[in-house]
């Protein structure tokens, strides 16, 4: 008997609830309820929270069992609660790449940069009272603050990031900003502190940068410090096979595998080509090229996703509205598969996006770097191919796959359906 089940109730699981079933229920709902998922919800960041506190309580023996006997007040973690955004990038590797790819900020600048340009609308609804809009059950409602541009907010990146892209993104978002203010969307204040936290942003990711090099400078040098003989490659293969080994089991494993492994050889490759005489130099050019192009698909493509994830919850909210006998629980829960599989996608291309973004930096500080000598340096690019190549070429067999692939899995058909119904617009037309 357990003297409260709020926490569980959050979750939507039972008190008998396995591990297993509680990690599945939070990442479900942590989708379910994230912000940004429901911008028009005043409640949504504190019903967020409520799903982070209860799974980081349930998910730890100690504290459950604690929780069971005491309740809320005697289960609250030494350090206080984590922000409910680390625990949502758990979808996405989790602490296993961290080495490999730092934390993944998307999630947590996207919640800040919507927690500033909220803040004066949020004020301004607490101080005047007629604006709100009372619902037939007298619960009040804000309105929807016009300074924040959700459509593309989940793949919001910095601008320094799509200009390096080639894509002219900064001039959008400027122009929409632009527009903002005509509106009054944003205040001198909102502005400032939101130009502040960029460079903050800025700093924190040069911080990633130049941490994600050095350890990877270390990784390689296991092989390109030595006299590189067949035991010690054959040593070097079989610990990066072990690493891939437990990073494919991880959530969205293989598809970090595969972003970083190709962000690997496209840059080791190109430095190796333009090192040689005049045919290397243009060698090396056409696969800068061809870089830069591959950044440009990736970024539409980034975009694209996230407008289709948003247009998807926003036919859902409207056919919930509408209700009526064809909106059944079986079509509710059909739609929101949906719409939470097309949410991970557009999370999942933005995170990707971030991701190799951050990698092409981190090679060129450890391929580029002039105060090691080029003989050295095409060694470690030979090393970040033979990484590369291995985690391209990863995947798990048949047996492997479990419950942690249910995302992988929802992505997947989300985006297969998106697909088909992209040809067949195609063929109509």
């Amino acid at each position: 008997m357990v003297k409260e089940t709020a926490y569980y109730d959050v979750l939507g699981v039972s008190v008998t609830a396995t591990e297993i079933e509680i990690k599945k229920a939070y990442r479900k709902q942590a989708i379910k309820l994230h912000p940004d998922k429901n911008p028009d919800d005043p409640n949504a960041h504190e019903r967020f929270q409520e799903v982070g506190e209860a799974y980081q309580v349930l998910s730890n023996p100690d504290l459950r069992k604690q929780y069971d006997i005491h309740g809320k007040e005697g289960a609250k973690p030494d350090s206080g609660f984590e922000d409910p955004a680390e625990f949502f990038n758990m979808i996405f590797g989790g602490e296993a790449f961290v080495d490999w790819i730092g934390e993944i900020s998307m999630m947590k600048d996207l919640g800040k940069s919507m927690e500033i340009a909220t803040k004066e609308e949020e004020q301004n609804a607490a101080d005047v009272q007629p604006e709100n809009v009372t619902t037939a059950g007298g619960e009040a409602s804000m309105k929807r603050p016009s300074g924040v541009p959700t459509r593309l907010a989940i793949a919001d990146k910095s601008e320094e990031e799509t200009v390096a892209a080639g894509v002219p993104m900064g001039e959008a978002e400027q122009r929409l900003r632009e527009k903002e203010k005509k509106k009054g969307g944003l205040t001198k204040e909102q502005r400032e502190e939101l130009r502040a936290y960029e460079l903050e942003r800025k700093r924190v990711r040069e911080e990633r940068v130049q941490t994600l090099a050095k350890k990877l400078t270390d990784r390689v040098s296991v092989w390109t410090e030595t006299d590189k003989s067949d035991d010690v490659t054959n040593a070097f293969r079989e610990k990066m096979r072990l690493e891939v080994e437990n990073l494919k089991m991880e959530s969205f494993g293989l598809e970090i595998l595969h972003a970083i492994g190709q962000v690997y050889v496209t840059k080791a490759t190109t430095f190796i080509r333009s090192q040689k005489p005049i045919i290397g130099g243009v060698s090396g050019f056409f696969s800068r090229l061809k870089d830069k192009g591959a950044m440009v698909r990736e970024t539409w493509g980034t975009v694209s996703t996230a407008i289709s994830a948003q247009m998807e919850i926003e036919e859902m909210a409207r056919l919930e509205e509408k209700g009526g006998e064809q909106w059944t629980a079986e079509a509710k829960a059909d739609y929101e598969k949906r719409v939470t599989g097309k949410i991970l996608a557009a999370a999942w291309r933005g995170s990707r996006f971030e991701i190799q973004s951050v990698l092409r930096d981190v090679c060129d500080e450890v391929l580029e770097d002039k105060k090691v000598k080029l003989d050295k340096r095409i060694e470690r690019a030979h090393a970040l191919i033979e990484i590369g190549e291995m985690f391209i070429r990863a995947e798990r067999d048949p047996d492997e796959e479990g419950d942690y692939m249910a995302f992988e899995q929802l992505m997947a058909e989300a985006t297969a359906k998106r697909e088909k119904e992209g040809k067949g617009k195609d063929k109509k037309e």
